[in-house]
C-alpha cells in the first residue's frame, strides 16, 4: 500500500472536526513547501499577481480566448 493510498485510508476513518485540522495542516505543509522552492523571482511574480488580481487587473475568460485566436 503506498503512502497516499494509506493516508486515504486514514481520512476515510476521522471524524469532521478532525478533517478540518488535517486539512489545514495539509495546507500549510503546502504552502511551507511552495515557499521553501520557490525562488526570489517568483516570490516576486506571484506577490506581482495577486496585487494586480486584487485591484481588478486580469483578463476574463472571453478576454484571453480573443487574445488567443
Amino acid at each position: 500500500m503506498t503512502i497516499k493510498e494509506k493516508l486515504i485510508q486514514e481520512v476515510e476513518n476521522v471524524s469532521e472536526s478532525l478533517l478540518a485540522e488535517t486539512l489545514d495542516f495539509v495546507l500549510f505543509l503546502k504552502s511551507r513547501y511552495v515557499e521553501e522552492e520557490t525562488t526570489s523571482e517568483e516570490k516576486e511574480n506571484i506577490l506581482s499577481s495577486q496585487t494586480a488580481y486584487l485591484s481588478g487587473d486580469y483578463l476574463t475568460l472571453d478576454q484571453y480566448e480573443a487574445t488567443q485566436a
